[in-house]
């Protein structure tokens, strides 16, 4: 899964990229699997707050013009991307069902 990194008020180091790497893009690719490479992009983004942390947002383009898009807050940068991964997860379910039906 090819996942394009921004990185706004926030320099994207090797540490990020790992950690987006293994949270997100190994995660989902196991749900992607019956995908075409081409299909299997996204844009993750990540914004630092001063106040509340980080703010990842997430936006990928499937087949059938769906658009999965999440974004999460947290303190924590790890966490946010953890409860990003899940939140994309549902509805990547929710787009296979519907798929199947």
């Amino acid at each position: 899964m090819k996942i394009q990194i921004i990185g706004a008020d926030l320099k994207i180091n090797k540490r990020i990229k790992k950690l987006i790497q293994e949270k997100i893009a190994i995660g989902l690719e196991k749900h992607l699997q019956n995908f075409g490479k081409d299909i299997k992009t996204a844009t993750v983004k990540i914004y630092k707050r001063t106040r509340w942390g980080y703010r990842v947002n997430f936006d990928m383009r499937l087949p059938g013009k769906e658009n999965i898009f999440a974004k999460a807050s947290h303190r924590y940068l790890p966490s946010a991307i953890i409860q990003l991964r899940k939140k994309i997860e549902r509805q990547i379910k929710k787009y296979k069902t519907q798929l199947k039906s």
